[in-house]
């Protein structure tokens, strides 16, 4: 009988390849009950970026595959007060389980839940010491992580309701990948909702920037420097936007570099010219 496959995806706001990464997976394999049998891959998202975390666990979460599946996501900004954090405290780790089966196990901030809304058939708090130390994703973390890949969720405590999970507003960035394409949360139904079709012209306002762009089945499918707002490659059946500037060297100026490197949750306007 064929080995059932098990794949954990690690994503969070450390350097890829650092020390972070390097520190929590070793707690995870400590862990594990058969770590050679896990496939492990890590993920880096900006730093404190929230909608990034949300919409890569979301790619990650809802791709077909066919066996065991967690993703475990932190970027943990602390940003709803300012004043000292007695003992370190921060936001708590969450379990949601999937229509189709995946596990997440998320650092309950802002967006990491939110693009998994839809999706998620159960949703649980989990029993971890919210504070005692700066590095909770080393210290606390990876141990309830790799119990719940072992099939242990005794971990799991108060059922939560997921209707109090955020909604992702459209029109906000999401991600910016290597190539300086900037994928936003709007989709494709949103430009059909407003009655734009391919080739006709709108004009992108993001980070005080405006632009004049061409509304595109793909990146492609405009010329060279013209900004492309294409029906992109993440999202599955309604595809979220991009703004691709199409560019032959990376020498030239992408789409982030125009806009100013907008970063995860930044507001856009697409307007009809």
């Amino acid at each position: 009988m064929p080995q059932e496959k098990k794949l954990l995806h690690v994503v969070c706001d450390y350097k890829a390849g650092g020390l972070e990464f390097g520190e929590i997976n070793t707690r995870i394999f400590e862990t594990l009950e058969n770590p050679t049998e896990v496939l492990v891959h890590t993920t880096e998202v900006p730093p404190l970026d929230t909608a990034a975390l949300g919409f890569v666990t979301a790619q990650y979460a809802l791709a077909p595959f066919t066996g065991k599946r967690v993703i475990y996501g932190n970027a943990a900004p602390r940003r709803d007060k300012n004043t000292a954090l007695k003992d370190n405290v921060g936001d708590g780790i969450k379990y949601a389980r999937l229509k189709n089966g995946t596990e997440v196990i998320n650092v309950d901030s802002e967006y990491a839940f939110g693009f998994i809304k839809d999706e998620i058939v159960e949703f649980r708090d989990i029993d971890c010491p919210a504070g005692g130390s700066q590095f909770r994703s080393r210290d606390f973390f990876p141990e309830r992580v790799a119990k719940i890949m072992n099939g242990d969720h005794s971990v799991l405590t108060t059922e939560l309701d997921i209707a109090s999970i955020p909604e992702i507003p459209a029109n906000r960035v999401a991600w910016t990948d290597g190539f300086g394409n900037i994928k936003t949360t709007t989709r494709a139904s949103h430009l059909k909702a407003l009655g734009l079709k391919p080739g006709e012209k709108v004009q992108v306002t993001l980070n005080s920037i405006s632009m004049v762009g061409v509304v595109a089945i793909g990146g492609f499918g405009v010329d060279r420097g013209v900004l492309a707002i294409n029906f992109g490659s993440s999202g599955y059946a309604d595809p979220f936007v991009e703004l691709f500037l199409r560019v032959h060297h990376m020498s030239e100026q992408t789409a982030s570099v125009r806009f100013g490197f907008p970063a995860g949750g930044t507001e856009l306007t697409i307007k009809p010219l």
